[in-house]
Order: structure tokens, then sequence, then C-alpha cells
């Protein structure tokens, strides 16, 4: 018996956008869309860990340039999409947790965990899709979380 095959897994002329990429499931997702022939657009905060970011991807063949971006500046964010969009494919993993107990949490961190994993993830998002209906291209957008996503 002969069994079937799956199609390679290719994204040859894709572009793909990842935010946190400098850690975590952002940069497992970057370095999987990189050897699946994305190129990518690799966005976080922290600068510094971007150049080095770019460095190795690109050390090993991908195709990979860097962006720095807080996806929590809503403003910003729709600049950055607009200016560099359209992306076929976006994975957004930006996100952070402030640990304490409840009767110990601030305004402060939970407006900033807030504007990061919920009003940020919420506006990239929409921005990377009017792009790309703009362009009238289709895309793949995901937003992924941790099991963070589920601790209170």
């Amino acid at each position: 018996m002969t069994l079937p095959r799956t199609p390679s897994f290719r994204l040859d002329g894709k572009r793909a956008l990842v935010t946190g990429a400098t850690s975590g499931i952002g940069l497992a997702c970057a370095a999987a869309l990189g050897e699946a022939g994305a190129r990518l657009v690799v966005a976080a905060r922290r600068t510094d860990k971007l150049a080095s970011l770019v460095h190795s991807l690109q050390s090993v063949g991908h195709n990979a340039e860097a962006l720095a971006l807080d996806v929590s500046d809503v403003a910003a964010t729709e600049a950055a999409v607009e200016a560099h969009g359209p992306f076929d494919i976006l994975v957004n993993s930006a996100g952070m947790a402030r640990h304490s107990p409840a009767f110990e949490t601030t305004e402060a961190d939970f407006d900033a965990v807030s504007d990061l994993n919920i009003k940020g993830a919420y506006f990239l998002t929409r921005a990377v899709a009017k792009v790309l209906n703009a362009a009238g291209k289709p895309g793949t957008l995901i937003n992924i979380s941790s099991q963070m996503a589920q601790v209170g």
C-alpha cells in the first residue's frame, strides 16, 4: 500500500510579522516561520535583543528584519503596520504579566497588562487586517498566549 504524503509546508513569498519575537513563543514562531521560507519582520520593545535576533535568523539563512514596536501604543502600532505592511501572516505573541496577590495589584500594573495583552492585541490585529483588506489580500492572523492567559 502506498501511503499519501502531505505537501511541504512552505511560506516562500509570504511576509510574516511576529511580535514578542525576542523570547519564548514569539521566538519559536519566528524561527519556525523562517524555516518555512517566510520573510520575517520581528518586532518587540527590547531593541537590543531585536538586533541579536535578526543576526541569528540571518546567520541560518532566514530573511529577517527588525521592527521596534510596543503594541500597547496603538497609534504607533497602526502607523508601523501601515508603513511596513501588508503582512500575509501575523503572529501576535507580545504579552506580559505582573505577578502579585490580588489585594496588592496596583491600577498601573493592571493597566499595563491590559493595554498590552488585550488592547494591544486587538488593535494590532485590526491594523494588520485593515492593510490586508485595503490591498485585497487574504491573510492569517494569529493571537497566541502562554498558559499565563489562564492564571488569575
